[in-house]
């Protein structure tokens, strides 16, 4: 390189060195990413996916697949395709490929695990609490499926998880409405939704709350009986819990109504 000469010349200098520079990275980045199988290919396909180039290697899996469709790989290919949407948060599409598996691969061994699978697309497509939450009924309704299917698989213990954290999910959503009807005083829709929340989410950590809540519902309500039977609830399978306290003053302010009346 001809020296230039000044403070001028010095910043060109620099200047082309950092061009040069990042041409050189350029070119290395270029080779790394360049893939060495050939096209159409099975091998090509993987590449993409080992390297993280997910889009990619969607693109190839459906192109292998489709151009082998009764390869031994084929049923592979597809499964890993739907795995590459669901890389990139593409969920809905990568349900859909799930989804072919099952159907063009039925008897397939990875049937169970794109099941499982498709499950996740549903509930990551779950939104904050004050959205949307449809798409936890269409995962919790898929995973009940699923284990019907296959009640001795791998995936349960992860299908309760994800099942607990819907059903906590759908809780705290009602429970935003409960906190509203109790900000309007309107006692009775307070506690018809804390009914439904304990008929239909008992699995649900929450639930000690909601029994404490019920019981105190129903005592503003002068229901007595139920109030008793939800603090009963509280101190008998939550005797260690953040709530039992409260609940036993409850059961004791009854006690106290009872000796009045007597």
């Amino acid at each position: 390189m001809i020296p230039l000469a000044g403070h001028r010349g010095r910043l060109i200098t620099a200047w082309l060195l950092a061009m040069l520079t990042c041409l050189v990275l350029a070119i290395v980045s270029g080779c790394s990413a360049k893939n060495p199988y050939q096209f159409g290919s099975y091998d090509r396909a993987n590449y993409w996916m080992e390297t993280g180039h997910y889009q990619e290697a969607a693109e190839a899996f459906e192109t292998y697949v489709r151009q082998n469709p009764t390869d031994s790989l084929a049923a592979q290919a597809q499964y890993e395709k739907a795995r590459a949407y669901m890389a990139i948060k593409e969920y809905p599409l990568a349900a859909v490929e799930f989804q072919i598996l099952a159907q063009d691969y039925p008897i397939s061994p990875l049937v169970e695990a794109g099941m499982f699978h498709e499950g996740e697309c549903y509930f990551f497509q779950v939104g904050r609490i004050e959205r949307d939450v449809t798409a936890a009924y269409e995962a919790r309704l898929h995973w009940l499926d699923f284990s019907r299917q296959y009640p001795t698989s791998e995936f349960i213990p992860a299908v309760q998880e994800y099942m607990l954290e819907i059903a906590d999910l759908l809780v705290q959503k009602r429970l935003r409405a409960v906190k509203v009807y109790r900000q309007l005083k309107r006692w009775n829709a307070v506690a018809v939704s804390l009914d439904r929340i304990l008929e239909e989410e008992p699995s649900s950590t929450y639930i000690e709350s909601v029994l404490l809540q019920r019981g105190q519902v129903a005592e503003r309500l002068e229901e007595y009986d139920v109030a008793e039977r939800m603090y009963r609830r509280v101190v008998d399978e939550f005797p260690d819990g953040p709530d039992t306290k409260t609940a036993r003053a409850g059961l004791r302010r009854l006690a106290n109504l009872d000796d009045e009346e007597l």
